[in-house]
């Protein structure tokens, strides 16, 4: 074969390559243009019905006074010939409870539990969420059960019930499933746009239900510490925010050991997050 052959030959092929480089780019940039195209046109629906569902929520949100109390009936309380109360039939629940002259321990207790980014998100945390699931994933559960990587105001929705259904029971409120989280995301947004954060935090303070028969956070201390919320110390603070991962399981009246072993997990939380000195923390384990 003649070199001018072998030339010709070589660059029918480079030839041949570069056409098919050629046409390779060319598809790549076609697909990449109709994802983007359809990108765009799924981030634009997505946003519209986010939207719509924010200012569905914004609007029927009632004022603030009225989500302050969630029990479904009033409770009464026994009183002896000297006016001191003796025993309690019902749901205990006081509105005193305003997060703006709230004990500042037992805020910061319940943000180091709960969500320690409260006050910087606008009521979704996708990293908790997302970090969640790969807990939950990793342990061998469902996507969305166990950890559910709330934030207060998710959490303040789920007591609402979403404004539906205003008969369930809490345990009806937070069972976990993919389209009440879809929905948690408007809502919770339309929260946040309504209510300030310390309106927010009252609502989950006076809702939550802390065992046996209490009903937020003031309700609670007076049940177990005889004292109003605001005069609770750091580790009577620390065990009323343990009682939110399970109520009645840690109730101080029913597991005293138990209570005070999660309380220890919370005050070394408050350390971690800066709301407490080593030496506050260490009084603190050793008063429980």
């Amino acid at each position: 074969m003649s070199k001018k052959l072998k030339k010709y030959q070589k660059n029918s092929i480079t030839n041949s390559i570069f056409l098919f480089s050629q046409h390779i780019w060319l598809l790549l940039k076609y697909i990449r243009s109709i994802t983007s195209w359809l990108l765009a046109k799924i981030f634009i629906l997505f946003s519209a019905v986010t939207l719509t569902a924010v200012t569905y929520f914004y609007f029927i949100l009632p004022p603030y006074q009225e989500l302050l109390d969630g029990r479904d009936r009033g409770s009464v309380t026994f009183l002896d010939k000297n006016g001191e109360k003796f025993a309690w039939r019902g749901d205990q629940f006081d509105m005193n409870l305003n997060a703006n002259k709230m004990n500042r321990h037992l805020v910061n207790a319940v943000i180091s539990m709960e969500d320690s980014r409260f006050y910087s998100h606008f009521g979704i945390s996708f990293r908790g969420i997302l970090g969640a699931i790969r807990i939950n994933l990793k342990e061998g559960r469902g996507p969305f059960d166990g950890h559910g990587g709330s934030t207060i105001t998710q959490q303040v929705a789920k007591l609402l019930c979403l404004l539906k259904g205003k008969h369930k029971t809490e345990a009806e409120c937070r069972r976990r499933s993919i389209t009440r989280k879809i929905l948690e995301v408007p809502f919770s947004i339309a929260l946040e746009l309504k209510f300030s954060k310390s309106e927010i935090l009252s609502i989950y303070f006076n809702r939550v239900y802390l065992g046996a028969g209490a009903t937020g956070f003031e309700a609670a201390s007076k049940r177990y510490f005889n004292k109003p919320a605001s005069e609770v110390s750091v580790a009577e603070a620390a065990m009323l925010a343990a009682l939110l991962s399970a109520p009645s399981r840690y109730a101080p009246t029913r597991n005293l050991k138990g209570a005070q072993d999660r309380s220890k997990i919370v005050i070394k939380l408050m350390q971690k997050r800066k709301y407490l000195t080593a030496q506050q923390a260490e009084n603190a384990l050793q008063n429980p």
